[in-house]
């Protein structure tokens, strides 16, 4: 069986989507089974242990220059490549009008998508020939398994549990793993990985506030910290948190696989609703997160070992997914007026230790 997912973005969710690939794999273990995914992406889904073909799609650069020879030129080897297969089936699992003309272009009998009620953008119901509804409410990752396993008529009496997918190292990142897990092993407390950043700053506490909560869960669990970053900004914050505590450690630059594998190593994974937070739902290490203007019901991992909480929006507001001033709302308070001692306080009422 050949099959084809259509998810071309974002790095968080292409990750909430790896539960299907599991599926897939376990009931039909000699599938083959290709991703299209946008450029910036693809390296995630490369490093995916069961995907045999990543598919790379750079739209962002494309448009800049529609005309240019170059890019015309780059679009039709990607149609081409796109068209080679002739797949059992394609899921839609983006269902916006983006991922809607990758699936018409794509090859296949069967077109799989979700209904005019449960998709993002109504014109992607245009581009599959099968559509299936999801249950309101259910958690992402359950959605895009409930599609899959709709099409495939396939509910048995004992919920499917996803295993965990162990991202593929290189030489020369199994390397930098071993240097760095050697360095960690020196340590006499366990460690917990905090990941306190986000793109979008109305899904972040503010720093008081987890310092506050650090410090609290810092003597209850007696540990140590280590503090992973993104991009420079994070990488300063993460600085001024090592400065902090005592004998906690500022992780280095890593790639997606090798943060996976260390998160792996970790006694906790503190995070905010982004990427880090997902992938540490791949592992089997507990998570700790805090959700504001998204719902921690729709995108806290699944599984006993995960726990969140959830701030209240003072305005009243109500949503289903996500806040819909999420990037424009200039207070940002259903996250940032959470304190540090109400966070402990939740920790100590959710997570047993």
């Amino acid at each position: 069986m050949k099959i084809l997912i259509v998810k071309t973005s974002a790095l968080g969710d292409i990750v909430q989507a790896f539960p299907v690939i599991s599926y897939i794999k376990k009931k039909f273990p000699e599938a083959t089974i290709d991703w299209v995914v946008e450029e910036p992406f693809a390296s995630l889904v490369s490093a995916h242990p069961a995907i045999d073909h990543t598919l790379i799609m750079d739209t962002k650069t494309w448009r800049k220059g529609f005309f240019s020879s170059g890019n015309q030129s780059k679009m039709r080897q990607f149609v081409k490549r796109l068209r080679q297969d002739n797949y059992n089936v394609i899921f839609d699992l983006q269902g916006n009008v983006k991922s809607g003309l990758v699936t018409v272009l794509a090859r296949g009998k069967a077109k799989v998508g979700f209904s005019r009620d449960s998709v993002t953008e109504w014109p992607n119901v245009l581009c599959t020939n099968k559509r299936f509804s999801t249950p309101k409410g259910i958690n992402v990752r359950s959605a895009y398994l409930h599609l899959v396993q709709n099409f495939f008529n396939d509910f048995g009496s004992v919920p499917f549990v996803a295993s965990p997918a162990v991202l593929k190292l290189s030489a020369l990142e199994q390397q930098q793993l071993i240097a760095l897990q050697e360095d960690l092993k020196k340590r006499s407390k366990p460690l917990v990985m905090v990941c306190h950043g986000s793109n979008w700053k109305n899904k972040q506490l503010t720093l008081e506030a987890l310092s506050e909560f650090l410090h609290l869960l810092q003597v209850y669990l007696d540990c140590d910290y280590g503090f992973a970053w993104g991009n420079e900004i994070e990488k300063g914050e993460a600085e001024s948190f090592q400065k902090k505590f005592n004998a906690s450690v500022l992780l280095p630059k890593m790639s997606l696989p090798i943060l996976q594998h260390l998160m792996a190593d970790m006694r906790l994974i503190i995070a905010m609703d982004s990427l880090p937070l997902h992938l540490a739902a791949t592992t089997s290490t507990a998570t700790f997160s805090v959700f504001g203007a998204s719902l921690g019901e729709r995108y806290a991992p699944s599984g006993g070992q995960h726990h969140f909480v959830q701030g209240s929006c003072p305005y009243e507001r109500s949503f289903n997914k996500r806040c819909p001033i999420l990037r424009s709302c200039p207070t940002g308070a259903c996250i940032r007026d959470l304190s540090g001692k109400h966070l402990f306080k939740e920790f100590i009422r959710r997570v047993k230790v």
